[in-house]
């Protein structure tokens, strides 16, 4: 017998998806930024993708900026680092983590 689970993802929480999924997804879920708030992602081990869903913003790895808006998606690749900022509506996007399994030879540090 399976068992069902449904979440809603507008209650603001993320999701492990590992509980019912095989592969590399770890983690999803919705997010809310206020007018002027930010959060930092570093792909460490893990790429990024986020999915604007409502409102505005902008995105900025080093000296380049790039303008979201609903319907923008961003990936972050392994090892960069982005900084995501809501714009004067505030920024609402679907984030997802996608883990990056090792190759053989790499360096285990």
């Amino acid at each position: 017998m399976t068992s069902t689970a449904i979440t809603a993802l507008h209650r603001g929480r993320a999701v492990d998806p590992g509980r019912v999924l095989t592969g590399p997804l770890r983690g999803v879920g919705l997010s809310w930024l206020d007018p002027g708030e930010g959060v930092h992602l570093t792909s460490d081990g893990v790429e990024h993708t986020v999915y604007v869903t409502a409102g505005d913003g902008e995105a900025a790895t080093g000296e380049t900026e790039v303008p979201l808006a609903e319907g923008t998606a961003v990936t972050l690749p392994l090892g960069g680092e982005l900084t995501l900022t809501a714009g004067g509506s505030g920024l609402e996007y679907f984030h997802a983590v996608l883990a990056v399994p090792a190759l053989p030879g790499d360096d285990p540090r």
